[in-house]
């Protein structure tokens, strides 16, 4: 998407920080999912694609299930629906909690993928204009830089084995870990050299030299978002009084 179509990447930090800072504090499940609509809505609204996030993080998304239905077996509280061995396995309060815990994370996870409709300088101007140091700004942005190319050399490798007729899903595990620990030391090494040489280029830049840098491309504030930060922030408002008066 058009990132002139998009709202300030402000606006987006202070809504990501909405979301995610009731989503850690807010315990009772029906006010877990108002925020979950809330989020889904919002997302929808800028152009998020749920459906192709759901098939990218289609096996991140069944460890959320898992994780949510532990929750519910080994936190059993409230009225009995299975039990085992005479031991509780089921139970309204489990399945309650596992549902909070599955709303969280599926929450922190829509909130990210907002951030993944913007071009990495509009995020990083956003944490400078937002009076962030710049280094935390500096080492986000080679984040984005390095890691995907981590990825892409990984996924080369694995592709190399491939066309020598090695099945990695057929060996056994032990095998299977010694043959990941083979392919990670040449990624971590070129990583290592990459932020080495990255470092050198820095210091002949005289990187931190002046406390203050200017930037050409700049941010700036306009109706639509001064409105939408307004109704962040009264949303916040409605949902601490919602949680302090119910």
């Amino acid at each position: 998407m058009d990132n002139n179509r998009l709202p300030d990447p402000r606006v987006i930090f202070l809504l990501a920080l909405f979301f995610s800072s009731y989503g850690v504090i807010i315990r009772d499940v029906r006010y877990m999912a108002v925020l979950l609509i809330s989020a889904i809505i919002c997302g929808v609204a800028l152009g998020v694609d749920f459906r192709r996030l759901v098939k990218q993080l289609k096996r991140l998304l069944q460890v959320v299930a898992m994780v949510a239905l532990l929750q519910s077996i080994f936190a059993p509280s409230g009225t009995v629906l299975f039990e085992l061995f005479n031991v509780p396995v089921l139970t309204v309060g489990g399945i309650m909690k596992g549902l909070t815990v599955l709303f969280r994370l599926v929450l922190f996870i829509t909130s990210a993928a907002m951030f993944a409709l913007y071009k990495p300088r509009a995020l990083i101007q956003g944490m400078v204009q937002i009076k962030l140091p710049y280094e935390i700004a500096y080492m986000v942005s080679i984040g984005v830089r390095f890691v995907p190319q981590m990825g892409e050399e990984l996924k080369d490798s694995l592709t190399a084995l491939q066309l020598r007729g090695i099945v990695i899903k057929e060996l056994k595990l032990k095998k299977r870990l010694r043959l990941y620990s083979y392919l990670l030391l040449p990624v971590i090494a070129a990583s290592l050299q990459n932020a080495r040489e990255l470092a050198m280029s820095m210091e002949m830049r005289a990187f931190r030299a002046m406390r203050e840098r200017a930037s050409y491309y700049t941010l700036s504030l306009k109706r639509r978002d001064i409105v939408m930060l307004c109704a962040i922030l009264f949303m916040a408002i409605i949902f601490a009084a919602a949680m302090i008066l119910f």
